[in-house]
């Protein structure tokens, strides 16, 4: 049951080499088109999401549910369509990204040429050779900006493929009979552990179907994992109302041996006046996020005082988004007919809506907001919502040097403990208090070493330890054998402790 599948901007190309692959393997094709219509007719509005997405006419993190629901129909009809024979040839933009770490799935690239293809383009759309070469790079461009908020990767970037097929040197057959010789090695067949996980990803995608389709969890932004059968759907404090019918909505699942409903126990506040969802710190707080079981929830802080002249400027266009971004709480349409008008007062978010989208897809997203003011204005979230594990302050007073920038964090940090009891974090401490990294390796080794060594020393030399510290000699250096017990034992403790502590966070146990 190898499973190619065949990427490419240009439709006609990968149609006729996946079709000419299939003749070889004979097996049925699928095609992005398929996928499409199907996806239309079970109500994804793809149409409209693509012409959102292209003109950037609505925040991304409002189209999240929209996306989540076609990405499940694409997989399940992938899926479902390789259950009916031992091959299966499928075609489109970014296919791979749908059923990545399956063994059995061979990713393949294809480079059409791009004289031939400009020629088609001239020949169908009857545009002369400028119009049809402006046209191709738009619609290569349209095509890597659809893969980037579909999938979250670049289209050409070759890690994402087994195969990179040049169309320049060789012709369409030969690139056929090439992936068709790489589809039969044993590498590319299934196994039962890849079957398994194909299984588990073909199941996830029809329980995220049935949840986005049903109007009783359609508002919900539910995550949703399987292993070995097992169905475990998470949701967030503030959707508990939804999550009640995750249970009827489910019912007869076919495949879900289990089906478990839990409830994000906690949360961690990520506070920023700017978000950044490739920085270093949301990675961390992530990681920390799934070994917690707990969502994450944005709070952007624009900084403002009374004694300043005039606040500053905020994206007011939709009063509850700037309010509250959270994407379940839009309407069905996810905002697509409506956006065109909004985007044109739109002012910077500094990087929320794409932070939040990012968490939408990791199944983490708790929530987003704006606050204007200080510590005040934070400190009554806090207070009010009183479901926070811990606060993390990430980049705060952007305007102010960087002196000033550690200071006024650390005083943020300082006041939002005293006002809440919570346990507050700047971002740069966050790797050192939980998480372990190389620095925290190092450490390890060094503590390890030193209380290795105090330990080796007092075990090879117990008679002179214990005549210094009780015998005769101890009369004579009674105040430097009692200064000697006072700075050991501490700094016993504190080695042993660290390494104690550092292997636990190494074993990730909190």
């Amino acid at each position: 049951m190898a499973i190619v599948i065949i990427s490419s901007a240009d439709e006609t190309t990968r149609r006729e080499i996946a079709e000419s692959l299939a003749r070889k393997l004979d097996c049925p094709v699928l095609s992005r088109e398929d996928v499409v219509e199907r996806a239309t007719q079970e109500g994804v509005p793809v149409g409209r999401l693509e012409i959102a997405v292209l003109k950037q006419s609505v925040p991304k993190e409002r189209l999240a549910r929209h996306k989540a629901q076609y990405l499940a129909v694409a997989t399940t009809a992938i899926c479902e369509a390789a259950k009916t024979h031992p091959n299966l040839v499928y075609h489109g933009r970014a296919g791979n990204m749908v059923l990545e770490g399956i063994s059995h799935v061979l990713r393949v690239r294809v480079v059409a040429n791009a004289s031939r293809r400009l020629a088609g383009i001239e020949r169908r759309l009857k545009l002369s050779s400028e119009k049809a070469l402006e046209y191709m790079t738009k619609l290569d461009e349209d095509i890597s900006n659809w893969v980037r908020f579909a999938h979250g990767v670049e289209m050409n970037d070759p890690h994402q493929y087994d195969l990179m097929l040049n169309l320049d040197q060789i012709s369409l057959e030969s690139a056929s009979a090439t992936a068709c010789a790489m589809a039969q090695l044993p590498d590319i067949q299934p196994t039962p552990a890849s079957r398994r996980i194909m299984e588990d990803r073909c199941l996830a995608a029809r329980a995220r179907q049935r949840l986005g389709s049903d109007e009783r969890t359609a508002r919900a932004d539910l995550s949703v994992s399987v292993r070995d059968g097992r169905v475990t759907v998470t949701y967030m404090p503030a959707q508990a109302r939804w999550a009640e019918a995750v249970p009827d909505v489910l019912a007869g699942l076919e495949g879900a041996r289990e089906l478990v409903s839990t409830m994000a126990v906690s949360n961690l506040l990520w506070i920023a006046e700017t978000f950044d969802h490739d920085s270093t710190a949301f990675a961390e707080i992530t990681d920390l996020a799934r070994r917690w079981g707990a969502a994450v929830e944005l709070a952007r802080l624009i900084p403002w005082s009374p004694d300043d002249e005039e606040p500053p400027p905020v994206d007011t266009s939709d009063e509850a988004a700037a309010r509250q971004y959270i994407p379940k709480a839009h309407d069905l349409t996810g905002g697509i007919e409506e956006d065109v008008k909004e985007a044109a007062h739109r002012t910077s978010d500094g990087g929320l809506g794409a932070t939040s989208e990012a968490l939408i897809d990791s199944g983490l997203f708790g929530g987003s907001r704006v606050a204007t003011g200080g510590a005040e204005q934070i400190a009554g979230i806090i207070k009010a919502q009183n479901t926070y594990s811990l606060v993390v302050v990430g980049d705060v007073f952007v305007s102010k040097g960087e002196a000033s920038r550690t200071r006024l964090t650390r005083e943020l940090c300082a006041t939002l403990h005293d006002q809440t009891r919570v346990s507050v974090l700047a971002a740069k401490e966050l790797r050192r208090s939980f998480l372990f990294d190389k620095r925290q390796f190092l450490r390890l080794v060094a503590s390890l070493a030193g209380a290795a060594a105090v330990y080796a020393l007092v075990f090879t030399h117990q008679r002179p330890i214990l005549e210094f510290l009780g015998g005769p000699a101890w009369k004579a250096w009674r105040p430097v054998a009692t200064v000697s017990v006072l700075v050991t034992v501490p700094l016993v403790a504190y080695l042993y402790g660290t390494v104690s502590g550092l292997i636990l966070s190494w074993l990730r146990f909190e």
